[in-house]
């Protein structure tokens, strides 16, 4: 199938590639070509199979931005939240969180950036109905194999959220928070997070 074909055939042809998808791979899908054949959805690669989910709503954006605006508030100096960002998880394996709290890089990060999941202290997932079983169920288990400190989940349907800290590569809960409250946390740092409204 030639270029021309392609482009009248519509989002539903598969990309052209054969057999487990690198990082390099991964890393080529940015621009044009993915970006109109998925339109806002997300892109995420996990032991070189690619998972493409949906792309935040206007709701999601809105909770996003409440909890990075949260996060901003309470980070201590030398800390930054950022986000979405592709995340390194281990070998062909780049999940994309809503965001992350990392130490503040001396550069600005560029779009194209993969984060290396060590620089990592805390993921940040949004979830609702529309990808609720991935970011709450698969996710957590990747980031926790990767040994990511901390997890932070806001459900802005429920509304609920959760912190949680890996120990012996699983995470377990130590706060949550339910209806119209507040997730108050004292570490890594102190938080206190109003849950979203629906």
């Amino acid at each position: 199938m030639d270029e021309a074909e392609r482009d009248d055939a519509g989002p539903d042809v598969p990309l052209p590639h054969a057999g487990p998808w690198s990082e390099q791979d991964y890393r080529a899908l940015g621009g044009p070509e993915i970006e109109k054949a998925l339109g806002d959805g997300r892109v995420e690669l996990v032991d070189g199979a690619l998972v493409i989910g949906p792309g935040p709503t206007a709701d999601d954006e809105r909770a996003i931005a409440h909890t990075r605006s949260a996060l901003d508030d309470a980070l201590p100096d030398g800390l930054c939240v950022v986000g979405p960002v592709p995340l390194r998880m281990g070998p062909d394996c780049v999940l994309v969180p809503d965001l992350v709290v990392m130490r503040a890089p001396d550069t600005p990060l560029e779009p194209e950036a993969v984060v290396d999941g060590q620089e990592v202290l805390m993921v940040v997932e949004v979830v609702g109905a529309e990808h609720g079983a991935v970011d709450r169920m698969f996710k957590p288990l990747v980031y926790a194999r990767a040994r990511l400190p901390y997890l932070l989940l806001v459900d802005r349907q429920a509304p609920y959220a959760s912190a949680s800290m890996v120990i012996s590569g699983r995470y377990h809960e130590y706060a949550r928070a339910v209806g119209q409250g507040a997730l108050e946390l004292e570490e890594p740092f102190r938080l206190r997070l109003p849950l979203p409204e629906k």
